[in-house]
């Protein structure tokens, strides 16, 4: 090849690198702008789901007469609207969710569901009397925001508990809760470790924590 060939394809090089870096300088000050905007949605998203999942809350206070059939069906509805159960199931699982087979993930899913909304039900009363003050909310991600905030007793008979909420945000679908973390322990994170400390403790049998789970489903 000739010093004139190469030098004609080095200039040819350099015009496309230039007009690449011109694109990618013109096409910058758009994806600049669209990150904000994605954070705002997602922000705005968790904070209706802390929100609206509140309120319901409150309106359920003041409605409930003690009916343990009526309050289960309003547990039910609140957790299966706002939380991902499905995926607090799989998450607190740890590794041993992969080793699981269909049939054990399907009855674990179910089982925790069934437990996660006994110990709601049981529960509730000691909710009465709270309530919920944003701090602040933070996008963690593309896919997940963490609203903070305080739970006062308004009778003063309670200190103030710091809470986080882990909100999954994606783009097309709802979104959703996935963790609790109280006074900045995750509700999830431990729960995985108790799981994942029973499984050890059976040999690695994924049955031995459904068993457990289902044990403390009929303890009163």
């Amino acid at each position: 090849m000739t010093r004139k060939r190469q030098i004609g394809i080095l200039i040819s090089d350099l015009r496309g690198w230039l007009r690449s870096g011109f694109v990618c300088l013109c096409l910058l000050p758009l994806f600049l702008t669209a990150l904000p905007a994605r954070a705002s949605d997602q922000i705005a998203a968790a904070n209706n789901v802390i929100t609206s999942m509140i309120s319901q809350v409150e309106t359920y206070l003041e409605t409930d007469s003690g009916n343990i059939e009526k309050r289960t069906e309003d547990i039910t509805k609140l957790l299966d609207t706002h939380f991902d159960l499905p995926a607090i199931a799989r998450f607190s699982a740890g590794p041993y969710w992969r080793a699981a087979n269909e049939q054990e993930r399907i009855d674990y899913v179910q089982t925790m569901r069934d437990v996660v909304i006994g110990t709601v039900v049981r529960n509730f009363d000691q909710l009465s009397g709270l309530r919920f003050t944003k701090i602040d909310s933070q996008a963690k991600g593309d896919k997940m925001v963490l609203v903070r905030g305080l739970f006062n007793d308004s009778t003063g008979k309670r200190p103030p508990v710091s809470v986080g909420w882990r909100v999954i945000t994606p783009e097309m679908a709802p979104a959703k809760v996935l963790d609790v973390e109280i006074e900045n322990i995750s509700m999830l994170v431990t729960q995985k470790q108790e799981n994942i400390t029973i499984i050890r403790q059976n040999e690695g049998r994924f049955s031995a924590l459904i068993e457990a789970m289902r044990k403390r489903q009929r303890a009163p």
